[in-house]
């Protein structure tokens, strides 16, 4: 399973239904980015502020999945290293506790 899978496994499992519109997985591209569009722009005006509609022509198309980063972290991975915000001493990876916060934050803020 992908990460990008389980990253949409634990939101579904937080109730951003917004994610899964009708409950089902979306396949074919331009659907979901036109549902996307589409939701975004129904948002309340507050919120459509905080969207990502402003950047939605970046998701015209689907980016190739590629192994790592498309950008270099050296200098980011040795600045996290110098900081040592973890156990690790590395950059922090995505888990299912960090995705939960992020909901429970931008609904806080009333953004979900």
């Amino acid at each position: 399973m992908s990460k990008t899978s389980s990253v949409i496994r634990w939101l579904v499992g937080r109730r951003c239904t917004a994610l899964r519109p009708h409950g089902s997985r979306i396949h074919d591209y331009d659907e979901w980015l036109d549902r996307f569009e589409t939701a975004l722009r129904g948002l309340p005006d507050r919120q459509r502020q905080h969207s990502p509609l402003p950047l939605l022509h970046a998701f015209a198309r689907p980016e190739k999945p590629l192994s790592g980063s498309a950008l270099p972290a050296d200098q980011f991975r040795a600045g996290v290293r110098a900081a040592a915000l973890n156990k690790e001493n590395d950059i922090p990876h995505l888990s299912q506790d960090l995705i939960t916060k992020y909901v429970a934050d931008l609904r806080s803020q009333r953004l979900l």
